[in-house]
């Protein structure tokens, strides 16, 4: 794919940005524009666009003659700080898991209206599956999507995937959205999904949610393989197993059981 000039410019100043941004330690936490534009090599109206860019956003902020990193920087470290810890406290729950059910486990977590896989467990026998660490699925035909779309507490994140249109990419995936909505809600009241031929065919993967302290359901715990190794029999056996998985997730992640509930 060939670039045009304005794409270019546009990744170019990206780059900058973040050279910029990586600029700031703990040791030199202030700087000003003409040490930037020195160390960086760049004339200083370039820089100075730059910054005031990067101020407007929040990135940095403006302390006199000298600019320290802004805000915004916080929200996102928390994210990524979130999202280590459900990895980190889940990765020995999910090995696990896998060996007692022999069948592949994810963590999943929500991003808009798709689910990234953050921690990945094959079983000893695997069979071919579309995840891996970081990849994206929709999240209306995947069990770990639903159950975070299920317990959301803004409606409006579900109306939203809802107004862009439901993909369908198995024979099952939901595409009409009442049905979608009547899935969740029942999702909602028993605390789990089973998804059948819905991200693929003949597949089926079951998922439970995981919560942190403060009682919001940040994660799912999601198992998958095929019909033939995961039947009707198999299900309710497994529907168990996961629950008290991510239940052992939550509780790492410093949920209290029925604590809301008594305050």
């Amino acid at each position: 794919m060939v670039l045009t000039k304005k794409k270019t410019a546009v990744l170019q100043s990206v780059q900058k940005g973040l050279q910029i941004l990586k600029l700031f330690t703990i040791e030199k936490p202030e700087w000003g524009l003409t040490e930037i534009a020195n160390v960086l090599q760049l004339h200083k109206s370039t820089a100075s666009r730059l910054l005031s860019d990067l101020e407007a956003e929040g990135f940095l902020q403006k302390e006199g003659r000298k600019y320290t990193l802004g805000f915004s920087l916080l929200s996102i470290s928390g994210v990524v700080t979130s999202h280590l810890e459900i990895h980190r406290e889940s990765k020995d729950i999910v090995k696990k898991l896998v060996a007692d059910i022999g069948e592949t486990g994810h963590i999943a977590i929500l991003e808009g209206k798709e689910i990234t896989y953050v921690h990945k467990m094959v079983c000893v026998d695997p069979v071919p599956l579309l995840s891996s660490i970081g990849k994206k699925n929709p999240a209306t035909c995947t069990s770990a999507g639903k159950i975070l779309l299920a317990f959301q507490k803004k409606q409006s994140v579900v109306d939203r995937i809802i107004d862009e249109g439901l993909p369908r990419m198995g024979p099952n995936s939901p595409t009409d959205p009442e049905v979608l909505k009547q899935q969740l809600s029942q999702i909602n009241k028993q605390g789990y999904a089973v998804c059948i031929d819905e991200m693929h065919e003949n597949v089926v993967s079951i998922a439970a949610p995981v919560r942190d302290y403060t009682d919001e359901v940040v994660a799912a715990v999601a198992v998958v393989g095929t019909k033939e190794r995961i039947d009707d029999l198999k299900i309710n056996r497994l529907i168990e197993m996961i629950i008290e998985a991510a239940n052992e997730v939550s509780i790492r992640l410093g949920y209290i059981p029925g604590l809301l509930e008594r305050s």
